[in-house]
Order: C-alpha cells, then sequence, then structure tokens
C-alpha cells in the first residue's frame, strides 16, 4: 500500500459550487447594511443655514439615494432590508423642532411610496418587509397631513405634501388620504393664473422660475395617481397645469422668456432643469408637445431624491409604473 501512489482528492463539485455562492451572495449582502435609523430630522433651514443644512441632511439624502438605487437595480430584497428596519425603529417620527424637517420627512416619504409603487406595477413581489413598511409611511402620511408648519404656506410645499398624501394612500389603500392629496394639488392648480403663472411663486424674486418649475413635479404627479380614480387634474381650471407647463417649457427653451412675468434676473440651481425636470416624463405621455423630445433627450435619464430615483426607467418600462397609473 505504502508504494502505491497518492492520488489527490478531487473536491466535491458541490462544496465547489456552494462556496462560489457565497462569494457571489457576499457583496450583495455588504451592499444592503442598512444604516443606523434617523429618528428625527431636525435640521437648518435651507436658506436660513445652507451649509449647516447641507451637513445635517447628508445622512438621509444618503439613505434615500441607496434605497432608490436598490430599486433601479431590481434588488427587493434590498428594499425591504432598508426600509423594514427603518420602519421598525419608526424613523423620522420623533417631534420636530424646527420647520424644515417637516418638509423633508414628507419628501422621503413620498420617495419611499413612490419606489414601492413601481415594484407594485412592475409584476414583481413586493417586499417581505411591507406588514412593518406600510403603516411606517401612513403615519408619516398622517403625520405631513396635520402639520401646521406646512398647511399654513399655501404654496408649492403644499402641493408636495398632496404628493405626499397621494402617493402613500395609493400604496396603502387610504383613499381618505388620496383625496386629501389630490385636495391639495387641487389648491395649487386654483392658483394657476390664466398667464400660467404662480402668484405665491413669482414673490419668490430671482428663484421664481425655479419654483415655478418646483411646484409642477408634485402637481403631474399628483395628476397622474389621480387619473385612475376618475379625476382629471389636467383638465381643472380651464387646463391650468398646461399653462404652467408651457411657461416653464418656454423658459427652458430660452430662460429671457419668463422676463415677460418678472423683470428679476433669475436664479437657477444646477438641478432647476436637470433632475427637477422629472415632471416631463409622465406629461410627455399624456401631452403630445413636439418641443418635448429633444428638450428631453439630452437631460435623461431624469433621476430624483423626491421622486423615487430613476423616473426616466420608472415611466419607459415596458409593464412599469407608467402603463399602469395611465390606465
Amino acid at each position: 500500500m505504502s508504494g502505491m501512489p497518492i492520488r489527490p482528492e478531487r473536491p466535491r463539485l458541490g462544496l465547489v459550487l456552494a462556496g462560489l455562492c457565497l462569494l457571489l451572495m457576499m457583496p450583495a449582502a455588504m451592499a444592503c447594511d442598512v444604516p443606523p435609523p434617523i429618528a428625527v430630522i431636525d435640521v437648518p433651514g435651507f436658506y436660513d443655514d445652507p451649509a449647516g443644512y447641507g451637513r445635517a441632511i447628508a445622512p438621509l439624502h444618503a439613505f434615500i439615494a441607496r434605497v432608490n438605487k436598490a430599486s433601479d437595480a431590481g434588488d427587493v430584497s434590498c428594499v425591504s432590508d432598508l426600509l423594514g428596519q427603518w420602519a421598525r425603529a419608526d424613523a423620522l417620527m420623533a417631534p420636530i423642532g424646527g420647520y424644515q424637517g417637516y418638509f423633508e420627512r414628507s419628501w422621503a416619504g413620498t420617495d419611499f411610496a413612490l419606489v414601492l409603487l413601481r415594484i407594485l406595477r412592475s409584476g414583481r413581489p413586493m417586499p417581505a418587509a411591507m406588514p412593518a413598511i406600510t403603516p411606517w409611511l401612513v403615519r408619516i402620511a398622517a403625520a405631513t397631513r396635520d402639520a401646521d408648519a406646512i398647511n399654513h404656506l399655501h404654496n408649492n410645499l403644499v402641493y408636495w405634501a398632496g404628493l405626499n398624501l397621494a402617493s402613500i394612500g395609493t400604496l396603502a389603500g387610504r383613499p381618505d388620504l388620496v383625496d386629501a392629496g389630490i385636495a391639495r394639488a387641487r389648491e395649487g392648480i386654483r392658483d394657476i393664473q390664466p398667464d400660467g403663472t404662480l402668484v405665491r411663486e413669482l414673490k419668490r424674486g430671482e428663484r421664481a422660475l425655479h419654483y415655478h418649475n418646483f411646484s409642477l413635479m408634485p402637481l403631474v404627479f399628483t395628476a397622474e395617481l389621480a387619473r385612475p380614480r376618475g379625476v382629471d387634474l389636467y383638465a381643472e381650471n380651464d387646463g391650468a397645469l398646461r399653462r404652467l407647463a408651457d411657461l416653464v417649457i418656454r423658459a427652458v427653451i430660452d430662460e429671457s422668456s419668463f422676463s415677460a412675468y418678472l423683470p428679476t434676473p433669475q436664479r437657477l440651481f444646477p438641478w432647476t432643469f436637470t433632475s427637477d425636470l422629472a415632471w416631463l416624463e409622465p406629461y410627455s405621455l399624456h401631452v403630445h408637445d413636439p418641443r418635448l423630445p429633444a428638450l428631453m433627450a439630452s437631460r435623461r435619464p431624469f433621476v430624483n431624491l423626491r421622486l423615487g430615483g430613476n423616473v426616466t426607467a420608472a415611466w419607459t418600462q415596458p409593464a412599469g409604473a407608467a402603463a399602469s397609473v395611465r390606465r
């Protein structure tokens, strides 16, 4: 026996495959590490202390970006882990001392709801943590609905609150929240003047054009969520949404056109006519405007932290959100 050559044992194929699977799984698990839930969003005002705001809001914006990235990659399990752990911790729901936190919580809840609606309408299985996530988002919506820091403003922030209520209400099967959201969108649509302007946003001076565009995002997305309920917000106030959209589209093409409404030179943010034009994706499917294809092509994809990530992908995928909302 001792004189016989020793043949190395051949590794079993099953063990090799198991090891490979483990290696392949490790990066995905590491990529979905969930950051500690944020209890309260108490940040300085965006204009009061821009640098302080940027530092304070960075962790929440990073978390939203992770949720959106997982959604864009089709990683429903990661979306479930991220939102599920924050939901079970009742993140973002501690009392808010200032005013900016109310806006940020509303925007975060809207983004998460639109992420989940995109998954729902794609036909993929919903996240396993939905029993925890849905009640948490409903609590965010209720807090948004009841926030005096938002309700007294009667400007774009009320329209954004409307999208928060409509999106979470649609996800949760809560028609009372959807109706409350539509009511806030109607306030914005009634505010649109015959020339397409918003009087309260004109008062912002050099930022007026930015906030006309910023107002369109929640109004258009709420209009899309309202359509399956037989509510045509596009038609209300004599087609006011189209008047506001036309004002902004003309300014995108020629910014000087806005001087017809306000002589003050305008200052735009870098994102005003990039990611904040995400409303064009659903709008272009509903309103066929020959100016839009060229205007949109150079700016796609539209990726927005308030609207669920890659809005272009969500509204152009064959069986995705756009097709479902339009039915």
